[in-house]
């Protein structure tokens, strides 16, 4: 499923992505990547949702109607992009432009306590962003590069 808008007589279709950001130099083993990658795609579907505890049963809701962006995404496509960034300030930078210029974009900062890497330092290792429609997510990340 796709949106289609018409502007200036040109048609344009948006499709609904999520990207995770990482920081390339933390030289993170590759499983843990995927698993800081996994957290943050998890953190950020899950900010769109408020949740109720009543005794052990535990509701989640979309805390806005269901619109076509969540559909599209949630209908089995679940398109994600890793980019990466070289440092702790590029992520930062990225994730409080993200919250500061669109807060209706879902984007989660992991911060790895370091208990299996990082000497026990906790680290900001990644962040990711949407799920959300792509043209607006690129306006953050499309300069990054495939990680």
């Amino acid at each position: 499923m796709m949106l289609e808008c018409k502007k200036n007589n040109l048609m344009k279709s948006y499709q609904v992505k999520q990207v995770i950001v990482m920081r390339k130099d933390l030289n993170m083993r590759k499983g843990k990547m995927i698993a800081q990658g996994s957290h943050a795609s998890v953190d950020a579907l899950l900010s769109m949702f408020n949740c109720t505890q009543s005794g052990d049963e535990v509701t989640y809701e979309l805390k806005y109607k269901p619109d076509a962006m969540i559909a599209q995404w949630m209908d089995g496509s679940f398109a994600k992009i890793c980019l990466y960034v070289n440092s702790e300030q590029e992520l930062l930078d990225i994730y409080n432009r993200v919250r500061t210029e669109k807060p209706e974009i879902p984007v989660s900062l992991i911060t790895d306590a370091g208990f299996t890497e990082f000497h026990g330092v906790a680290t900001n290792t990644c962040i990711a962003i949407g799920p959300y429609w792509d043209n607006e997510i690129d306006e953050f990340t499309g300069s990054l590069k495939l990680l």
